[in-house]
């Protein structure tokens, strides 16, 4: 297995930028001094500007081209396409999440709307349970009005006169 070194490959891939920056004349004063100066000493740093150099002999030599109006008009068309399906998918996602946001608050709202009236009824139900098991002695409430005293009614409760739903809880 043939692994590079990491240090090494950035090193020479700086050595390359340094190079490339040289024969493009992108460097200060006082950097192509210092190449120059490394050039001389080098003779591997030479070689690499050598080969650098060829390679740009090579690129120098070959055919230009110019693009022709149709092809620069095609690839405008294209690029136009390309912008307006990124806009109109842009404009989809935007619809899509305000749909979603729209959606989400309905259903919280249904939610909590149903949460609020299960309570309610729940909290209802149970008042009414109460006044149902309450019902028979509603029912006589007139009556019950008319007796004077407890023990008027334990008596009575006694010769088994109340009918056998109602239990005072004694």
């Amino acid at each position: 297995m043939n692994s590079i070194n990491p240090s090494l490959a950035d090193t020479t891939a700086s050595i390359d930028e340094e190079i490339v920056a040289y024969l493009d004349g992108e460097l200060d004063t006082e950097s192509v001094a210092r190449v120059e100066r490394r050039l001389a000493d080098d003779p591997r740093y030479n070689a690499r500007l050598n080969q650098l150099q060829r390679a740009w002999d090579m690129l120098d030599n070959l055919r230009r081209t110019e693009a022709d109006d149709d092809f620069v008009n095609s690839t405008v068309a294209m690029v136009a396409v390309q912008a307006e399906e990124v806009a109109r998918t842009q404009a989809l996602r935007a619809v899509r999440r305000r749909n979603f946001t729209w959606l989400a608050l309905a259903a919280v709202l249904v939610l909590s709307m149903s949460t609020a009236f299960a309570l309610f009824q729940r909290r209802l139900s149970r008042e009414n349970r109460q006044l149902v098991r309450d019902l028979p002695v509603i029912e006589r409430v007139d009556e019950y009005a008319n007796i004077d005293s407890l023990e008027f009614v334990k008596q009575l409760q006694r010769e088994n006169l109340f009918p056998a739903e109602v239990d005072d809880g004694t």
